[in-house]
C-alpha cells in the first residue's frame, strides 16, 4: 500500500491502531510503519498506536488517547477535579482509573498515569462525545472518591485544608446523595472518615 492511500483511509483517526489496520488489510506489510516513521510521516505514540506527524492533538483528543492506551480506563482523579475547577493546581499528567496494573506511560504527546482499582470500583463514569471524539470520564463525585481513596497521605484535617478545594464549586457540583451512594460501594471506613473530615473543613 502506498502512503498516500494509507493516509486517505486513516487521516480522520485520532490514533492509528495497528490492529485495525491489520484487520482491514490482512496483507498489509507492518514494516511500512517503521519505514513511514523514519520518513517522518508517522509518529509512534505507544506500542500499537501511531499518529500522523502533522496531527495537532486537541485536549479532547488527548483524553480519548488516554482512554485507548490502556483499556478499560476512564479519566479521573486530579485531571477531573481540575477540569471542574475543584482544585487550583495545574495537572501535568492525565490520570485514569483502570482495572489493570498501575503504571505511568510517557509519550511524545503527553504523560498518562493509570491507577488500578478492583473491578467493583470501576464505575461512576460517563461517555462524553466531544466533536465526534468519545471518551470515558468520571462524574465529579466519583473523581473525588477515587482521588481520596488513592491518597494514603491524607490523614488529619490540615491535610484537607491544604488541598484547597474550591468550596463554592464543591457545593455547586457535588451531589451529596450521590456521593454517599458511591461511597457505600467502596465499603471503606478510611474513605468515609476522609469524606467526613473534608466536609467538616468545607463546612458542609
Amino acid at each position: 500500500m502506498k502512503y498516500i492511500d494509507f493516509y486517505n483511509i486513516f487521516k480522520n483517526r485520532v490514533l492509528v491502531d495497528v490492529r485495525e489496520v491489520r484487520s482491514l488489510f490482512p496483507d498489509f506489510d507492518s514494516r511500512r510503519f517503521y519505514e513511514w516513521q523514519k520518513k517522518g510521516y508517522l509518529k509512534k505514540v505507544y506500542n500499537l498506536f501511531y499518529i500522523f506527524a502533522d496531527k495537532i492533538i486537541q485536549d479532547n483528543e488527548r483524553y480519548f488517547i488516554a482512554s485507548k492506551l490502556v483499556e478499560p480506563s476512564y479519566i479521573s482523579n486530579e485531571s477531573v477535579l481540575r477540569a471542574y475547577n475543584l482544585i487550583p493546581e495545574e495537572v501535568f499528567f492525565i490520570t485514569c482509573i483502570t482495572t489493570r496494573k498501575t503504571r505511568i506511560i510517557e509519550t511524545l504527546i503527553g504523560n498518562f498515569q493509570y491507577r488500578s482499582v478492583k473491578k467493583k470500583l470501576f464505575f461512576g463514569y460517563k461517555l462524553v462525545d466531544s466533536n465526534g471524539v468519545v471518551y470515558k470520564i468520571a462524574e465529579p463525585e466519583k473523581a473525588l472518591l477515587d482521588f481520596l481513596y488513592l491518597r494514603s497521605d491524607l490523614q488529619d484535617e490540615n491535610d484537607f485544608v491544604e488541598l484547597r478545594l474550591n468550596e463554592e464549586v464543591y457545593r455547586e457540583i457535588i451531589d451529596q446523595v450521590k456521593l454517599q451512594q458511591y461511597l457505600s460501594v467502596f465499603d471503606s471506613a478510611a474513605l468515609c472518615e476522609k469524606i467526613n473530615k473534608l466536609n467538616k473543613v468545607l463546612k458542609i
